[in-house]
Parts: C-alpha cells; structure tokens; sequence
C-alpha cells in the first residue's frame, strides 16, 4: 500500500469494506471524479469518460459500488462538483479532508449465472403471482401500472396519463423483443430510455431489467450473436439518450452484472429457491420504485420466451 504523502492534510480517514468489479476497473483508468449526487445512501462520482462510482453507506454490494465502513447516518458533507482524487488503493475528498482507503476492500464480482432453472411456464406462474401482489400493495409506483399489459391481464387499472404511451412501446417490445433484426426492437427501446424522473428513470430500470434477465438465462445461448448486438446497441444508446448512471447500470446488466439484491431476487425465481413474499421484499429495498421496475423488464423477457 502506498503511503499518503501528506497524512496531516487529512481531518477523517475511512476504510473501503468492499469494491465491485466495475468500480476496480474504473480507478484502473481514471485517476479523478467529480460529485454528482449525495443521497443518505452514498455518494456518486462522476468520472470524464462518464464512469459512475457509487460510494456507499450501505452493505448492499454491486459492480459501481465502493462500501464504506462507517455510520450511514453521519453522511459526508460533498456537494456536487466537489473532485475526488482516485487512485488503486485510495480516494480523496481533498476539500472534505477525507481519505478513503481501499487497501482492505474485498473484491466482488456476481455470482456466475444459473446453469438450470425452473420451466418457463412454472416461473410464470410465481411472476404472476408476484405481480398480483404488486399490483394490490404498490399500484401507483413506477411502472407498476404496465405490468397488467406485459401479462395481458383482463383486469387492468388505471394507467396515469404520462404512461399511456408506453403501453404501445411494451407490448410490442414484447412481442419483437426475440425477432431478428435488433434494429426491429430500439425504436420501443429508445421510447422508454430516460423515462421518468431521478438518476434511474423508470424506464432504463425496466431495461435493466431486461438486460440482466437475458444474459442470466440459460437461453441466453440460443440467442447468443442476437444479444451481443442487443447488448452492444443499447449500451451506446443509453451512454447518449440517458443518465450517466442509469447508462452505467445499463452497461453492468448487459455484462450479467447488478446490485446483489436485483441478482438475488432474479436467480432466486429462476431457480425457485426464494418464495413470492421473499422476492418481494428484497425487489422493495431496491430504491423507491427501481426494484418493481426492473421486475417489469424481467417479466417482459419471460413472457417473449413464452410466446415465441
């Protein structure tokens, strides 16, 4: 480990628990970031290649995500702007006085996709479980009003009027989303990138999603030379049309890659190893609507591979 050269400058000194893949590669590369948020849940670096690296408070690990060893409920003082030095075993918030160390993180990956899953049509089954469920307990969250449409439901509730055009974009992005040529599907795709508020719009969590879903499957394998363009194509879409950290997410999933909950909740149902209720809760620790809504993209991918 390299010694700081200037220990006195340094008022705070904080310890780094764990460091995603994605974030290990990113201070490989960049030896400086800017803020560009500051949530009670950590912060989010911004490098100028558009590189997201989220410092968290939390336990939760991911493939952006830095843990840090500290209380979640005495949050560090940044504001967006302020820069981050960034090297293989430290970050600094020079302004802050705060020196993070990363001598001690241990490196995470996700685990290697599912070799077997349950039947398609038994997956069905628990989804539309899940989303009955869903539907009654979080009717108005996200796009929790379009889950009735990717399963055709014949009971379907009112959809808010900022929604009701991506009605026509989902459904028929499930119905082309396992049809050659890729460029068929990006026109639905491109609709729904950057939908909604916040730094992962509802839309690029559905994508997410989907995304995650499709390159966990064991089908994955029969569509191989399809999802590579698919995952090549959306990627650089989403690095043009949306947030940088919905991009960077986006760009995670189309790697099999996500936040160990979205990992746990999606493997879990393929493999049947949690029940309905305990894919729930973890979907519902997952940001305010960011769970319901990648559970969207998931749905949307299982039901194209029920119709095809």
């Amino acid at each position: 480990m390299r010694t700081p050269t200037a220990p006195l400058r340094y008022t705070q000194t904080l310890h780094a628990a764990s460091i995603g893949h994605l974030a290990a590669a990113i201070l490989q590369e960049h030896n400086s970031a800017s803020v560009i948020g500051n949530t009670s849940r950590g912060i989010f670096l911004l490098t100028s290649q558009q590189n997201v690296v989220f410092l968290s408070y939390e336990t939760f690990r991911g493939p952006l995500t830095i843990n840090l060893k500290m209380q979640s409920d005495q949050p560090l003082p940044v504001f967006n702007g302020q820069v981050a030095s960034m090297q293989l075993d430290e970050i600094s918030l020079a302004d802050l006085g705060v020196h993070i160390l990363l001598d001690q993180a241990q490196p995470w990956r996700p685990p290697a996709p599912p070799q077997s899953i349950l039947p398609l049509d038994q997956i069905d089954s628990t989804l539309r479980q899940i989303t009955r469920t869903i539907i009654a307990t979080n009717r108005g969250v996200g796009f929790v009003p379009l889950l009735p449409f990717i399963y055709d439901l014949p009971a379907r509730p009112t959809v808010p009027i900022s929604l009701q055009p991506t009605i026509v974009s989902v459904v028929l992005l499930k119905q082309q989303i396992l049809k050659p040529p890729i460029s068929a599907n990006l026109a639905q795709i491109k609709d729904l990138m950057g939908l909604g508020r916040g730094l992962t719009p509802s839309g690029d969590d559905l994508i997410n999603g989907l995304l995650l879903a499709f390159n966990r499957l064991p089908q994955r394998i029969q569509y191989q030379a399809q999802l590579e363009e698919l995952n090549r194509e959306v990627v650089e879409m989403a690095f043009t049309k949306t947030t940088a950290l919905s991009a960077n997410l986006i760009k995670a999933a189309s790697q099999g890659s996500a936040d160990e909950r979205l990992l746990r909740a999606l493997d879990g149902l393929l493999t049947g190893e949690l029940a309905p209720d305990e894919v729930i809760q973890i979907l519902e620790t997952y940001g305010s609507s960011s769970g319901f809504d990648a559970f969207a993209g998931i749905s949307l991918l299982i039901q194209a591979l029920l119709q095809k």
